[in-house]
């Protein structure tokens, strides 16, 4: 019996228990041993608010790795889960999602569902991906509420390092997000046109992952992606105290309505800091402010890349530090940033980053990017690649 009061399942290494699922009860626990464990699918897990359903690894030496959970279509598949935690557990090496969580009731299109009101916790889970599959994503939420992911570690993905598909209320904080030599690494965290109350804070990325956050994005695999999504633009969605390094583009923004992208280091970009294309429907009341932005001369095609049909007053600019060598001449390339100034952006200070947790060195840029709060302990930003001191090549 644990502390909870509930029922102890010990899992050994290649017994599969997903016939387990009807008999766990509010409080239990199942213990996945030391060693390396097969796939599960667990459907229609109940757990109560007080007394969740536990799923964890068990490893009595810290000196030794958590128990591995080794992938094949996924390593694990929840199905409607209510108060559940999953948690100290490796992953990795799937052709799918890594971790797929659906709150579906039936085989409805995902955008015509009620999310699922499934009070989930993911925490402490290392996820590795070696190997190339299109499909594959570390974690995909499709249709869930209320669903907490925190201090994750992913190396390495295909897809999306996270994907968020018509959820609500979710919290994603604390997780490092590193790349892996020989995958894409296309986007950082997706979140789908239709989400809503989304926040994402203290993420970092390593180097070259394609779009850090794409925002209101639709399925592009659809005929008629925006007509599917126009009526539902995903909300209040808040970027907050992340950091990227050599990225692309820092921000995908689709049909996105009333968000904030604040106090985020972007250091070093290299084709935009954020970009609309109007594929996936327009954003508007977009906040952007106390955002900390370099990049080297020579490496950025645009500050803002974004289709006609966006008017300006879709992105509202509070105070933002933008900082490169080739300033202010550099505007004439790359353009200043796109909106309406609500408050001067400030384009005079160098910040003089520290490259380990990029904090600004310089006084007055210490009130921009990530790590502004004295009571924030943001994860390790992403090492400095050896190629970022060489302004002349560019990622292909």
């Amino acid at each position: 019996m644990n502390v909870l009061g509930g029922r102890i399942f010990n899992i050994e290494p290649g017994v599969a228990f997903n016939s387990l699922a009807p008999f766990l009860q509010p409080g239990d626990e199942v213990r996945l041993l030391p060693g390396v464990h097969i796939p599960f699918a667990l459907a229609d897990l109940r757990g109560a608010r007080d007394n969740p359903i536990v799923i964890r690894g068990y490893q009595p030496e810290k000196e030794k790795p958590l128990p591995y959970v080794k992938g094949d279509l996924f390593s694990i598949s929840l199905l409607r889960p209510q108060n559940v935690i999953v948690r100290d557990l490796l992953l990795g090496n799937s052709s799918g999602p890594t971790i797929y969580v659906d709150g579906s009731l039936a085989a409805s299109p995902v955008v015509q569902e009620t999310p699922w009101d499934s009070n989930l916790i993911l925490t402490n889970l290392r996820i590795k991906q070696d190997g190339v599959a299109d499909n594959q994503s570390g974690i995909y939420l499709r249709s869930m509420q209320k669903v907490d992911v925190s201090h994750i570690f992913i190396k390495g993905w295909n897809n999306s390092a996270i994907v968020l598909d018509n959820c609500k209320k979710v919290g994603v904080s604390q997780a490092t997000l590193d790349t892996a030599k020989n995958l894409p690494q296309y986007r950082g965290v997706a979140i789908r046109s239709g989400c809503e109350d989304i926040s994402c804070m203290y993420l970092s990325f390593g180097p070259k992952v394609q779009v850090a956050f794409e925002l209101g994005v639709c399925d592009t695999t659809n005929p008629n992606p925006t007509e599917q999504n126009a009526q539902r633009p995903a909300q209040r969605i808040q970027i907050s105290h992340n950091a990227a390094l050599d990225c692309p583009c820092f921000i995908s923004l689709g049909s996105i309505d009333n968000s904030t992208i604040a106090n985020n280091s972007i250091i070093e970009s290299t084709k935009f800091v954020w970009k609309a294309d109007g594929t996936c429907g327009v954003p508007n009341h977009i906040t952007f402010q106390n955002n900390l932005v370099t990049w080297v001369p020579g490496r950025i095609e645009k500050i803002s890349s974004v289709a006609a049909t966006i008017p300006p007053e879709s992105i509202i600019l509070q105070s933002n530090l933008w900082w490169s060598e080739e300033l202010p001449i550099g505007f004439e390339i790359v353009g200043k940033p796109f909106g309406v100034e609500m408050t001067p952006q400030v384009f005079d200070v160098n910040p003089k980053v520290e490259m380990r947790k990029f904090v600004p060195v310089d006084e007055k840029a210490r009130t921009f990017g990530w790590a502004t709060s004295e009571d924030t302990n943001p994860p390790e930003a992403p090492k400095t690649p050896v190629e970022s001191a060489k302004p002349s090549q560019k990622p292909s």
